[in-house]
């Protein structure tokens, strides 16, 4: 989650960015977006790596979406919605199957 949540903080950074362009937070940014790929590097020492990218990403893009919809004034129609629930479905899919078989 804390992966997530850099990934989030970071992207918003990055949304900010395209309208204003100070240095200081795009520095702020490449440091958020570090921060998650190391969290979830460290994460996928003990989730399999397609369950741990996959609901990292999901939640991320999710949240990302609400944001730009709240904050932003984007679109967030039908097909947007649509989208979002097939990637929680692909995602419980994964994490249904997603168990380490034994050696």
């Amino acid at each position: 989650m804390a992966a997530v949540a850099a990934e989030i903080v970071g992207v918003g950074v990055m949304k900010m960015l395209a309208q204003q362009g100070a240095w200081t937070a795009l520095l702020f940014m490449y440091a958020m977006i570090g921060l998650s790929f190391f969290l979830l590097a460290t994460a996928m020492e003990h989730i399999p790596m397609a369950v741990t990218y996959a609901t990292w990403e999901t939640l991320g893009l999710m949240a990302v979406a609400f944001i730009g919809w709240r904050f932003f004034g984007e679109s967030l129609g039908p097909l947007k919605l649509l989208g979002m629930a097939v990637l929680v479905a692909g995602v419980v899919l994964v994490n249904s199957g997603g168990h380490a078989q034994p050696e």
